[in-house]
C-alpha cells in the first residue's frame, strides 16, 4: 500500500501531475479520472483533495508561480550575476516541470483556464519581468550595462533567451542545441556597453 502523503504534498503532487498530463495530452485530456489516474487514487479521493477540476487548475498555477518565484535568484547579488543565476535557474526550473513551458508559453492554455489562475500566472509573470528590469537598471548604473536602451526594452532579450534554452533543454524542437553555459556570454556580449569608439 501506498505511504499516506501529507496534505502540503499531496497537493503539490495533484499540481504536478496535472502538469503532467497537460504536457504529454493537452490540457482538453485534464480530467479528474486522468488525473487520479495519474497520482493513483481514485476520484473520490482525489475530491478530498480538489473539490472541482477548476480548484486542480487554480493549484497548478499556484505550483506555477511557486516554481517561478523559487527561480528568481536573490535581488542583493551584483547585476551580471543575477542575470546569469536567472537564466540558469529559471531555464531548469522550467524544463524540469512538463506542462510549464506549455503554459507559459501557450495563449491556448489560458483560454482553458480560470480567471483566477490567470491572473496569478500573470501576476508571476510581471513578478518575473520586474526583477529582470530591476538586475538591468541597477547594471546600467553600474555602468557593466549598456544605457542606450532603457531595461524594459532589454527585457524580452533575457526572457527570450530563457525561452530558447527551455526548448534546448526538455523540448522536442531544439533539444541539446544550446544550453546556459553557452546562451549566457552571448547574452552578456549584447547587453555589454558599447566600447568606446566603437562603430
Amino acid at each position: 500500500m501506498a505511504r499516506r502523503l501529507p496534505q502540503p504534498e499531496r497537493r503539490a503532487q495533484i499540481a504536478d501531475a496535472a502538469l503532467r498530463i497537460i504536457e504529454t495530452r493537452g490540457i482538453g485530456q485534464l480530467t479528474v479520472a486522468a488525473l487520479a489516474e495519474e497520482v493513483g487514487m481514485t476520484g473520490g479521493a482525489l475530491y478530498r483533495h480538489y473539490a472541482s477540476l477548476e480548484a486542480v487548475l487554480e493549484a497548478v498555477a499556484e505550483r506555477v508561480s511557486e516554481l517561478l518565484d523559487e527561480s528568481l535568484p536573490d535581488p542583493s547579488l551584483a547585476p551580471l550575476d543575477w542575470l546569469e543565476r536567472f537564466i540558469k535557474s529559471r531555464s531548469t526550473a522550467v524544463s524540469g516541470h512538463p506542462g510549464l513551458a506549455r503554459l507559459l508559453f501557450s495563449d491556448q492554455f489560458a483560454l482553458a483556464m480560470p480567471q483566477a489562475s490567470i491572473a496569478r500566472l500573470r501576476e508571476a509573470i510581471l513578478k518575473t519581468f520586474g526583477g529582470i528590469a530591476a538586475a538591468l537598471e541597477r547594471g546600467q548604473e553600474q555602468g557593466v550595462i549598456r544605457r542606450d536602451l532603457a531595461p524594459l526594452a532589454l527585457v524580452p532579450a533575457v526572457a527570450g533567451i530563457v525561452q530558447v534554452l527551455v526548448l534546448a533543454q526538455g523540448g522536442r524542437v531544439l533539444e541539446g542545441m544550446m544550453s546556459a553555459d553557452v546562451a549566457w556570454p552571448i547574452l552578456r556580449a549584447l547587453l555589454m556597453p558599447p566600447k568606446e569608439g566603437a562603430a
